[in-house]
């Protein structure tokens, strides 16, 4: 369904709205939400250690977390329905820069 205006979106970001007061701790994101799928919403996290705690408060499984690559980025994502929303959660993984030296052990 495309949504034709911001209602057609509202009870998406009613509920990312709920989430956001009942999980005030979780780490700050880039959330998207298209006209084209308004009953979705894209979390981009910038550290692969954040995707855990919003798995935790959305409820789903460890399983279903997945490594993946997003273009030649190793990512660390998860997607999973709560509530009547599709979350994509996702955060690529840094990748390691040619000519820096190791740190001795």
């Amino acid at each position: 369904m495309t949504a034709r205006t911001m209602g057609d979106q509202a009870s998406t970001l009613a509920f990312l709205a709920e989430l956001a007061l009942k999980h005030s701790q979780l780490p700050g994101a880039y959330i998207t939400i298209s006209r084209f799928t308004p009953g979705e919403l894209s979390v981009q996290l910038d550290s692969p250690g954040k995707v855990e705690p919003w798995r935790e408060a959305l409820g789903v499984p460890v399983e279903e977390v997945f490594e993946d690559r997003i273009g030649n980025r190793l990512s660390l994502e998860f997607r999973a329905s709560a509530y009547g929303v599709m979350f994509h959660v996702y955060s690529t993984c840094p990748q390691a820069h040619e000519g820096v030296p190791a740190q001795a052990a």
